[in-house]
């Protein structure tokens, strides 16, 4: 059965791992990201480890190919941009290959945790499918699977589910320069902004911290809480019937912080969802929360790898 290494890159945190073509997580292991010197270390951190692991392991336990998640467009063995990393045009994928001798496999790492969880997250059925993939979270990702293949794009920016444009009264500045993106509204800072913008209209000196405050309160039946919620899934569910429209997916998922509002969350966003969606697909389709964690990432990327090297 063949091994693959699956690459988490995040800011912080490098995280590895070696998986199996059944979609099991066999070891794993995580180094501080080095983002000094523009990043110029990551590279050579990661083949290094890379390296060590394979030594330690029987030739017929060694990894037949590499995938990484990294946070940034990806074309081909090139990271386009990675903010975070300090990185422009870095051919991560060419060096690796170069230094190991294996096959990598590149993607952004909201598009690995897509993958994961269409592999590992459902019923495995849907890898031949469509589906799509968001986690609102600091901010808000996502990926698009069509055919059981990841949309990349022809710039390496499909799935930037956060950036579609909102339709709303008001103005909120995006980091991606713009105005008014989904992830202006949907993600946990969006949400918590929302509620307090409400609060402060009704005269409240209270003001909420967390999206789970706002959760709490909603569980608790306070209606100023429970029109935030009301507004947030409403941007949310125009933006997603869009992508639905568009793709017809076997399945939609929702990761990231706010998920863990479980059914506050999803009943609500089902309900306008199937308002807005195309009545040929309305109840054709899951709606479930991601299931993986952290792990989506990982699994995505060995996955991906798996996929380049059967291609």
């Amino acid at each position: 059965m063949k091994r693959l290494f699956g690459i988490d890159l995040g800011g912080t945190t490098v995280k590895f791992s070696i998986v199996d073509e059944a979609g099991r997580i066999l070891d794993r292991w995580a180094i501080p990201t080095d983002v000094s010197d523009g990043g110029a270390n990551i590279p050579g951190d990661i083949v290094e480890h890379l390296r060590a692991k394979m030594s330690e392991l029987p030739e017929d336990e060694v990894p037949v190919a590499v995938g990484i998640g990294v946070p940034g467009p990806i074309m081909g063995d090139v990271v386009e941009r990675a903010v975070n990393l300090g990185w422009n045009g870095m051919p991560l994928g060419r060096v690796v290959k170069a230094e190991l001798g294996l096959p990598v496999s590149l993607l952004n790492d909201a598009n690995a945790a897509a993958l994961g969880e269409v592999w590992m997250g459902g019923d495995a059925e849907g890898m031949g499918g469509n589906a799509v993939f968001v986690t609102l979270g600091t901010g808000v990702g996502g990926g698009i699977i069509v055919g059981g293949r990841i949309m990349n794009g022809d710039h390496g920016c499909a799935g930037e589910i956060g950036h579609s444009p909102v339709d709303a009264s008001g103005v909120r500045q995006c980091g991606c320069g713009k105005t008014n993106c989904l992830e202006c509204y949907a993600s946990a800072s969006g949400f918590v902004k929302t509620a307090n913008q409400l609060l402060a209209r009704a005269g409240s000196a209270h003001a909420y911290a967390s999206g789970k405050e706002v959760f709490d309160d909603v569980a608790a039946g306070d209606p100023l809480a429970i029109d935030a919620r009301d507004i947030t899934v409403e941007y949310l569910a125009k933006n997603l019937a869009a992508i639905v429209n568009t793709v017809d997916p076997r399945e939609i998922i929702i990761g990231g912080g706010l998920s863990y509002a479980g059914d506050l969350l999803m009943g609500p966003l089902s309900e306008r969802l199937g308002k807005y969606v195309f009545p040929g697909i309305r109840d054709r389709y899951v709606l479930r929360r991601a299931m993986l964690g952290n792990d989506a990432g990982l699994l995505g990327a060995a996955y991906q790898a798996l996929l380049d090297l059967d291609a």
